[in-house]
This record gives structure tokens, C-alpha cells and sequence, in this order.
């Protein structure tokens, strides 16, 4: 199984179609740096849809794009983000460095790309009806891994089936 490839996982098939250079590039020119090549990786194999019945991840190509998902995403945990000051201890980031990738329709959930060292990554979870968040210091693969196989849920997050769904609401 390579990096991103789930099928095992998920029991799905890849579905064709790259995601186009340019979108990615608008994409990372807004982020200001060059997303996790796993998480591209992911969302180019399955396209945009739902892990484990909740947790949204949206395409590049879809009717509401991955990058105004990613903008409205990071605006709204601008607002929140003095809230969770305590929460995040020492950690120190700007609030308007983070990159929103997917969000849970069970419970309001959001996960976000926070910028490390260097040209890596962090995961970043808010739990909305928890009134917390947390750092996953593995990487998109892991978490997302951990996800579907039922061990690694994040608390609060529901188990259901398919491990994934696709959601085709590309143009």
C-alpha cells in the first residue's frame, strides 16, 4: 500500500482524474506553501467525500471548491481561535497560517493543516461540542489511516460505515 493509496482500507477503488496543476498551485499560493503530499495524494486517488460517514473531505474540482472550503475554514477559526488559547499551551502559530481540509457533519468538528518546521505539517483538530482541540503530531496518512480502521478515533467522532463515501459533486 503506497502512502495515500486506502483501498485496502477502504474497499474502494481509485477513481481517475488528477486534480489540475493549477488548482493545486491556487491552492498553495493562498497557503503559502506546499501542502502535505499525502493528503494531494489522497484527495486526487478518491476525490472529494465522506470518511467513516462524517468526516467531510472536499476536492479541488468540486461545486464548492477545497479552496473556498479552506478560506471560509480558516476565517471562522480566526474568530475562535483566543478561545482555545489555553488549550494550545505553549504552541505558538498564526491563527491565519491555518488550512482547514476537513470538517465533521456529525458534531461540527474541523481539521486543520497548521504550518511546522520547515516545509512540514501539523494536524490540528477542534472539537466543537467539546470545546477543545488537540494536536495530532503524525501525519495525514496516520490519522486518516487510524480513522477508518476504527483505531485511532479522535473522541466523540462516530464509527460509522462505508469507511468511505465519494461525493461527486464536481462540475
Amino acid at each position: 500500500m503506497s502512502e495515500f493509496d486506502f483501498r485496502q482500507l477502504i474497499g474502494v477503488e481509485p477513481r481517475s482524474g488528477r486534480v489540475p496543476l493549477e488548482a493545486w498551485g491556487e491552492i498553495e499560493a493562498w497557503a503559502g506553501r506546499k501542502l502535505p503530499v499525502d493528503f494531494k495524494g489522497f484527495v486526487e486517488l478518491y476525490g472529494g467525500g465522506l470518511i467513516r460517514g462524517h468526516l467531510f473531505v472536499p476536492h479541488p474540482c468540486d461545486e464548492e471548491s477545497l479552496l473556498e472550503f479552506m478560506k471560509s475554514g480558516r476565517r471562522a477559526f480566526e474568530k475562535i481561535f483566543r478561545y482555545f488559547s489555553d488549550d494550545l499551551g505553549g504552541e505558538d502559530f498564526d491563527p491565519g497560517s491555518v488550512v482547514p481540509w476537513a470538517y465533521s457533519n456529525w458534531d461540527g468538528d474541523q481539521c486543520f493543516f497548521v504550518p511546522a518546521e520547515g516545509s512540514s505539517w501539523r494536524i490540528l483538530l477542534v472539537f466543537r461540542q467539546l470545546v477543545s482541540v488537540q494536536f495530532y503530531d503524525a501525519g495525514f496518512s496516520e490519522l486518516v489511516a487510524g480513522v477508518i480502521a476504527g483505531t485511532a478515533v479522535p473522541p466523540g467522532w462516530p464509527n460509522m460505515e462505508p469507511a468511505w463515501r465519494p461525493i461527486d459533486t464536481a462540475p
